[in-house]
């Protein structure tokens, strides 16, 4: 197999690899948060739900987040645009609160 005829798998191949990655699905972020121990699991299954309404991007940064994985999150941060910074913060600084109106047992 000659150079020329291995270049169209070359050229596959990070978009194979692309594919085989997975956005975050329901639950990664409540069992995220639960594995820490800081939040309760209704509170923890309230901001999942909030979650499902971020870009798989910010959905996978604050899921790294609350894991308390530093270096992933590092990591994320620096592919988010702007628009998904703004939406990080927001979420991670309303989401809480309102958790915490809906379920007012957990405060």
């Amino acid at each position: 197999m000659n150079r020329l005829s291995l270049f169209p798998i070359a050229l596959a191949l990070p978009l194979g690899l692309a594919a085989c990655t997975s956005a975050p699905e329901a639950g990664d972020f409540a069992a995220a948060c639960n594995a820490t121990g800081n939040l309760n699991e209704e509170l923890c299954d309230c901001l999942d739900a909030q979650a499902q309404n971020l870009s798989p991007e910010t959905h996978e940064f604050v899921i790294a987040t609350i894991a308390e994985d530093e270096d992933r999150a590092r990591e994320l941060a620096l592919g988010l645009d702007s628009a998904q910074q703004l939406e990080a913060g927001q979420y991670l600084s309303i989401a809480i609160q309102q958790c915490i109106i809906e379920l007012p047992e957990t405060s």
